[in-house]
C-alpha cells in the first residue's frame, strides 16, 4: 500500500478507536494493539514528512466530543513510552535512584485547588485539552475537597474503580449490560453528567504525579500523603544496588491487596531535574518509562485446520486464523502439535471460533484461549464445523490413532504416502541437514507431483530435468542454475549433518552430532559400526537402547539406500581443537530473542561444537538457561531459580567461551 495512503487509513482507524474509548466507554482494540498501529503511524509520518492536522500523533487520547464543558490544561499532558522487558527497566536506572510505582488502569484526571479548595477536575482528553468533571470529583470517595496549601495547586493521578467494586457492581447486572473490565467502568463512570453514579459506583482517585516545586519525587509523594491525598504505590530503586525482581514482587503484591486494576509498573527518575533534563520525544518524556507484566495477546477468529506431515508420518494440526500483528510481524498460523492439544484448546472447532493468539519467547505463534461451544449446535456451527480426518490428507488412507502418555497422535501408516515423503524431503533439504536452499515445501511437492523426486537421492538427480525446471513457472535459467549450484555445494558435508538427512526415527539433530564425534566423523566408521552392531553406541552419554534398536531396524531396512546416497557426498573431516570439549557435560535451555547469534539454531551450534548439548526444558540436569532478559518473571526463568540454575545471557555465554 502507498505510504500516503497508509496514513490517512491509520488516522481514520486510530481516531476511530480512541472516540469509542473515550466518549462511548468501549474498548474495541487493546491497548498493545493501539500502541503498535500508533507507532507504524508516527514511522510512516517521519519518514514521509506527512503529518495530518487530526492525526493521533499530535495529540495524546481522543477528541471531545461529550456534552461535558472542554477545558484547556495548564501543561500537556503526555502518555510514557513503553517496554515489556524487566532488563529496560535496570537499563533506565543505569545506577540512578528511581522509584518504580503501579500503573493504574484508569481514567487519567488532574486536579485543580486555589486557597486550600477545589475548583476544578479535568480529564487527560487529547493531552492540550480535556472535559470538566469537576461535578463527579467532588463524590469520588477518597478526593479533599480542601487542603492545607494557599497556593494554587495541581496534582495529577488516576480514576479508578477496584477490582472488588467492578465485581460487586457487575454481579447486579444483566449478562449484556455488564461492563468489560474496571477501566472501562470507570471511565463511563467519570464522564457521566449526573454525579450520582460516580458516588455509587465509588470511584476512587489515586495520584501518580507530583505537585510543582518538589526536586524529588519521594518529597512530592510525601507531601501529597500529607495534605490528605491517596498516593500510588511506589518502592524505591537503584540498578547498583536493588533486586529487581524483588521490587517487582512486592509492587504486584500490593496491588493484589489494595484490590488496585493495573496493567504494568512505572520507572521514573528520583531527581525531577535530572528527568526534565532528558527533554522528550514527540510522543512522551523521557523521565519516565511503563512496563507491562504481561505476553500480549492478539483476538482473532479461526478460518480452518490444516494438517502438516513430518518425516515420520505423524500428522500435526495447525490453526489457519486471520491475521494478527504480534511484535512487528503478521501471523496467521500456530501449530496445535498434535490431536490431544487441538482438543484441549479449540473442543469443537468451528470457522469464525474466536480465539487468543500470542507469541511463546516472543517467537513461536500460540493459542492461549478459544470459544467453546456450549449446548447443541445449532444449524450454524454445525454447517462450519471442522471435523478431524479419519484418513490421510495426502494420500487418501485411513490414519492411525495413538495414544502414548496421554498425548494422542494421527500417524499415516502407508510407506508410499506424498506427504511422508514431502515431510522427510522438507527435513533432509533443510539448514541442519543437507543446507540445499531453493528446495521449498511448495517446489519440493512439485517435483515430487511430477515424479521426480521418489527418494532423498532423487535430489541428486534434479540436475537431469534442470532444462524442464527451468521452464517452470517461478523459475527460470539464473534460479535453476543457482538451484544446481546449491544442490552441488551441498555434496561437501560433515558426517553428522549426513546422519540427520536420514530422518532415522529417534535420532535428532543432537544425537546425530554424538554418533558423528563417536566416530570421528569418519563415515567409514560410521559403516562399519552400523554393519556389525549399532549398540556400540550406547557408550555415548543418554545414547539408550530404544535409539539403538531404531538404528538397527533403520539401518536392516534402509542399508542399500544408503549406500546408493552415500555416494553423492564428500565428507569433510572435522578438526580437533583445544575447544572441542571445553562445554563437555553441560546443558543449556535457550529462550528469548538473541542478539549476537543469528538465531537460536547458531548459538546450538556454538555450543554443541564446543561439546555441549542443548535440551528443550529444564531440569535438575540443566547446567544454564540463556535469556538475554535475565531478570524476567518468565516461567522458565523462574524454575530456573526454584532448581538454582545460573540464568545467564549471551554476553555472559561468550565471555564463558573466551571470545
Amino acid at each position: 500500500m502507498d505510504k500516503t495512503k497508509r496514513i490517512k487509513q491509520l488516522t481514520k482507524l486510530l481516531n476511530e478507536y480512541r472516540d469509542a474509548y473515550y466518549n462511548r466507554g468501549e474498548s474495541i482494540i487493546s491497548d498493545y494493539d493501539y500502541d503498535n498501529l500508533f507507532d507504524e503511524l508516527q514511522k510512516l509520518e517521519e519518514e514521509t514528512g506527512i503529518i495530518l492536522s487530526n492525526s493521533p500523533t499530535q495529540t495524546v487520547g481522543y477528541e471531545v466530543k461529550s456534552q461535558l464543558e472542554k477545558v484547556k490544561h495548564s501543561h500537556p499532558m503526555l502518555s510514557l513510552g513503553k517496554t515489556k522487558s524487566v532488563n529496560d527497566l535496570i537499563k533506565f536506572s543505569n545506577g540512578k535512584d528511581c522509584i518504580i510505582s503501579l500503573k493504574m488502569d484508569g481514567l487519567t484526571v488532574l486536579n485543580t485547588y486555589e486557597n486550600g479548595e477545589l475548583i476544578q477536575s479535568e480529564t487527560r482528553g487529547d493531552g492540550e485539552e480535556g472535559e470538566l468533571i469537576t461535578h463527579n470529583a467532588k463524590v469520588f470517595d477518597n478526593l479533599p475537597l480542601q487542603i492545607n496549601n494557599t497556593h494554587r495547586f495541581e496534582i495529577e493521578g488516576e480514576a479508578i474503580i477496584t477490582k472488588n467494586d467492578f465485581e460487586l457492581i457487575n454481579s447486579k447486572l444483566s449478562e449484556e449490560n455488564k461492563y468489560k473490565n474496571p477501566r472501562n467502568l470507570a471511565s463511563g463512570s467519570v464522564r457521566q453528567l449526573d454525579n450520582k453514579i460516580a458516588k455509587e459506583r465509588h470511584v476512587k482517585f489515586v495520584a501518580w504525579k507530583i505537585p510543582f516545586g518538589f526536586t524529588h519525587f519521594t518529597e512530592g509523594f510525601n507531601f501529597a500523603q500529607s495534605i490528605g491525598f491517596e498516593v500510588v504505590p511506589y518502592v524505591t530503586y537503584n540498578s547498583k544496588t536493588d533486586d529487581i525482581d524483588k521490587k517487582v514482587e512486592e509492587l504486584k503484591s500490593i496491588a493484589k491487596e489494595k484490590s488496585y486494576p493495573i496493567d504494568g509498573l512505572v520507572i521514573t527518575y528520583d531527581n525531577v531535574e535530572y528527568g526534565k533534563s532528558l527533554g522528550f520525544t514527540g510522543h512522551h518524556p523521557k523521565h519516565s518509562l511503563a512496563f507491562k507484566f504481561y505476553d500480549e495477546e492478539k483476538s482473532t477468529t479461526l478460518k480452518n485446520i490444516e494438517w502438516t506431515m513430518g518425516k515420520s508420518g505423524t500428522l500435526t494440526p495447525v490453526a489457519v486464523f486471520n491475521d494478527v500483528e504480534i511484535d512487528g510481524t503478521i501471523i496467521n498460523r500456530a501449530s496445535l502439535h498434535n490431536l490431544s492439544i487441538l482438543t484441549n484448546i479449540l473442543g469443537t472447532p468451528w470457522v469464525g471460533q474466536k480465539i487468543n493468539v500470542f507469541k511463546s519467547n516472543m517467537i513461536i505463534p500460540q493459542i492461549s484461549w478459544a470459544e467453546k461451544l456450549s449446548g447443541d449446535f445449532d444449524k450454524d456451527i454445525e454447517k462450519s464445523y471442522i471435523p478431524t480426518p479419519l484418513k490421510c490428507p495426502y494420500c487418501g488412507e485411513l490414519v492411525r490413532f495413538k495414544k502414548e502418555n496421554d498425548t494422542e497422535e494421527m500417524i499415516c501408516i502407508d510407506s508410499n504416502c506424498k506427504g511422508k515423503l514431502l515431510g522427510k524431503l522438507c527435513h533432509a533439504v533443510s539448514k541442519k541437514a543437507l543446507n540445499i536452499d531453493g528446495l521449498s515445501e511448495a517446489t519440493l511437492q512439485k517435483f515430487i507431483d511430477r515424479g521426480w523426486l521418489q527418494c532423498v537421492e532423487d535430489i541428486y538427480h534434479l540436475p537431469l530435468y534442470k532444462d524442464k525446471i527451468s521452464r517452470m513457472e517461478g523459475f527460470g535459467t539464473k534460479s535453476t542454475k543457482k538451484l544446481m549450484e546449491n544442490i552441488e555445494k551441498s555434496k561437501d558435508i560433515t558426517l553428522d549433518k549426513f546422519i540427520s538427512a536420514l530422518s532415522i526415527p529417534l535420532i535428532g539433530t543432537t544425537v546425530s552430532k554424538d554418533i558423528a564425534k563417536f566416530c570421528n566423523y569418519d563415515i567409514k566408521k560410521f559403516k562399519l559400526i552400523m554393519g556389525k552392531s549399532p549398540y556400540k553406541f550406547t557408550k555415548i552419554e543418554g545414547f539408550g537402547d530404544k535409539m539403538a534398536r531404531s538404528l538397527f531396524d533403520w539401518w536392516s531396512d534402509n542399508v542399500k539406500e544408503f549406500l546408493e546416497l552415500e555416494r553423492h557426498f564428500r565428507f569433510k573431516k572435522i578438526e580437533n581443537n583445544i575447544n572441542v570439549d571445553k562445554l563437555k557435560g553441560q546443558n543449556f535451555v535457550i529462550t528469548g530473542k538473541l542478539h549476537h547469534f543469528a538465531n537460536r539454531d547458531a548459538l546450538k551450534e556454538k555450543i554443541e561444537s564446543l561439546g555441549g548439548r542443548v535440551v528443550g526444558s529444564i531440569s535438575s540436569n540443566t547446567s544454564f538457561l540463556i535469556n538475554n532478559d535475565v531478570n524476567s518473571t518468565s516461567s522458565k526463568n523462574n524454575k530456573a531459580k526454584k532448581l538454582n540454575i545460573p540464568i545467564i545471557s549471551e554476553d555472559d555465554f561468550i565471555k564463558m567461551i573466551g571470545e
